[in-house]
């Protein structure tokens, strides 16, 4: 009864019962295909035979299925749309038929059948969902789907396709292509990490100047959702700064988040004429953070307080108490629209005492465990930061092409009314990094960003509590990336130049995430199919510059650990050497939901959560509070 239950739902007919069709006729076409073949048939005869016993039975069982559930969608151009169906499935057939002949010499039969059988798969999957029927005949709504989503799904499909053909068909061609992408990517990369070093002016201590008293009235905003671990700590050192004219303003969402608003409420009781609470819009459903910051702007105006910068600042963010002075006398003396200020996490190490004693039994043994098998991918995002804004931002703002950070950046007044003038507001709200545009648009506007490193004065966070929140954190940064990109304000720069950099700088994810999936299958490509000798050298060329940064990302690591005085353990290299290659395969799966979610529509805010671990390591090297803030209760 149970079982006949489940064979008579809707959904079990509609998929499972596909599945069971289409993967049972495909082993049946398979073995038709080598019993034709070993009575002597020819292998384009064969094929065909059993393409047309193979395939079409699988398109017609899909297509029977597919009309039998959207009968309820018949109306004008119906039938037409079935046209169209069976027209993409007798394409596919008849290209499969055809290049049977072209590839099965290459890779044998069997390979062959497969592999045709794979691109017959992705042209009916297109054909089913996309050139038959549109998305509005469906019965259940694409969730948040755009209008191109269907299209860009459709073109990455058979982007993939084609692809994989001409792997097949062209291997020697495919191994030269992919060695010579992976070599730029790995030489610019090692180019844009080495910028520090490029010239001595580069790490004068004195470069930025001896700052005097500060001038600028500012705000620091700092979004806050679910954070009652570590806002208390954060808005306590951002309200005692060394500044004297300058407003916190914690940007909280009251009903959704009682605990957060508790602590803010309780900080600007302590601190009056200091920290001032701006509630999230609750006219809007949607959480991200570029809408709580133009609420944050439009309460400052409506309250009109005198402000000549604002300041965005994480809820884990750990600012140094001298750090608005730096900034204030950067606006004064350079002229910039845009300050960013470094920003270094801080929990690269493999030491379970750095990290939270979780709760239950075996407690220890937990933390433990997390603290060695995580710090793979933890010491490699910590390097990331050290690179990004010790050189390669530098490099960026040289040129005036730079995606900002999403904290510890401070804008001028001016810059803000011009982006409001012109986009009709501060922060893209439909942007997933939102930091990324603004800063593509200074550029496009032509405000200067200055760039300040200093490693004592940078704000310190902490990496994401688990694999699987770094993952979706990547995801819905690269999927931003590609957001600024699809809507084509880098074609405004100036330059040219600009704007190669441009693609380089919004797609450097995704180029060092292919380049590291690639490596081994271009060189296993290379020795398996017995490729020319040159062609062999060439494809070993990608590794040995990935060796090379592996070995450039040790001597960073044990730089690391001496400017913040950290002690880094033979196990933290170890884990470092040891998952480079993991890593680049982390953020390829990464680039590739991103580009799924991209093509999908799909841009709801997936919100990284903080644990406060960087608090203890950094409290014993903080300034020391005045006995007025000693003696407060907590």
């Amino acid at each position: 009864m149970i079982l006949s239950g489940i064979l008579t739902r809707p959904w079990f007919r509609e998929k499972w019962l596909f599945a069971l069709i289409g993967g049972s006729v495909a082993l049946v076409g398979h073995g038709l295909l080598k019993a034709l073949i070993a009575l002597g048939c020819a292998a384009g005869i064969a094929n065909a035979l059993q393409a047309v016993t193979t395939l079409q039975l699988n398109f017609v069982a899909n297509g029977r299925l597919t009309w039998r559930r959207r009968l309820a969608t018949s109306g004008v151009g119906l039938w037409r749309r079935w046209g169209r169906f069976h027209l993409a499935r007798g394409a596919s057939l008849l290209a499969c038929v055809g290049l049977f002949p072209l590839v099965a010499p290459r890779t044998g039969s069997s390979v062959a059948y497969w592999s045709l059988l794979v691109v017959g798969g992705v042209v009916n999957f297109c054909s089913d969902k996309y050139w038959s029927f549109s998305a509005r005949s469906r019965l259940r709504p694409h969730h948040a789907a755009g209008p191109g989503s269907s299209r860009r799904l459709r073109r990455l499909l058979l982007a993939a396709a084609v692809a994989g053909l001409s792997a097949v068909l062209f291997t020697d061609a495919f191994i030269l292509v992919v060695s010579v992408f992976m070599i730029l990517v790995a030489a610019t990369t090692l180019t844009f990490q080495l910028y520090k070093w490029w010239r001595p002016e580069h790490n004068d201590p004195h470069r930025y100047g001896d700052p005097d008293a500060p001038r600028l009235p500012g705000v620091i905003l700092v979004p806050m959702r679910q954070e009652e671990a570590v806002a208390e700590q954060t808005l306590e050192r951002l309200a005692r700064l060394d500044h004297p004219d300058y407003w916190v303003m914690p940007i909280i969402d009251h009903p959704d988040d009682p605990g957060t608003a508790a602590i803010a409420h309780d900080k600007a009781r302590e601190h009056p004429g200091k920290v001032l609470v701006c509630p999230y819009p609750e006219e809007t459903e949607v959480h991200n953070k570029p809408i709580g910051l133009n609420a944050a702007v439009e309460l400052l105006r409506e309250l009109q307080i005198p402000f000549a910068w604002v300041g965005v600042a994480d809820a884990e963010d750990l600012f140094h108490p001298d750090l608005l002075r730096l900034v204030d006398y950067r606006f004064r003396t350079t002229g910039a629209g845009i300050v960013q200020c470094g920003v270094q996490l801080m929990n690269f190490a493999s030491d379970p005492d750095t990290l939270p004693l979780p709760s239950g039994r075996l407690a220890r043994a937990r933390r433990w465990w997390k603290a060695h098998a995580s710090a793979w991918w933890r010491v490699a995002n910590v390097l990331e930061y050290f690179k990004w804004f010790q050189s390669r931002l530098k490099l960026q703002a040289a040129v005036r092409v730079m995606p900002l950070g999403g904290n510890t950046v401070f804008f001028r007044r001016e810059f803000l009314d011009a982006l409001h003038r012109r986009h009709g507001s501060y922060w893209d709200e439909d942007c997933l990094t939102e930091d990324c545009k603004i800063g593509i648009l200074a550029s496009v506007l032509g405000f200067k960003v200055d760039v300040v490193y200093i490693e004592e004065l940078v704000t310190r966070e902490e990496t994401p509590a688990t694999l699987a929140g770094f993952v979706r954190q990547r995801v819905r940064w690269m999927q931003g990336f590609m957001h600024v990109f699809a809507e084509r304000d880098w074609l405004r720069l100036p330059t040219v130049s600009q704007r190669v950099l441009a693609v380089y700088v919004l797609g450097f994810q995704f180029f060092q995430a292919a380049a590291g999936l690639l490596a081994p299958v271009a060189l296993a490509l290379a020795l398996l199919h017995k490729a020319p000798v040159l062609l062999t050298l060439l494809a070993t060329v990608p590794l040995a510059l990935s060796g090379l940064t592996v070995l450039l990302d040790v001597v960073l690591l044990a730089q690391f650990g001496q400017t913040f005085g950290e002690r880094v353990r033979l196990r933290d290299y170890a884990g470092l050497v040891l998952g480079a290659y993991p890593f680049q395969v982390v953020l390829s799966v990464a680039a590739v939901w991103a580009t799924a979610r991209f093509a999908l529509g799909r841009n709801d805010w997936v919100k990284t959560r903080h644990q406060g671990v960087h608090l203890g390591a950094t409290a014993a090297r903080s300034p020391q509070p005045q006995p007025a803030m000693a003696e407060r209760p907590s």
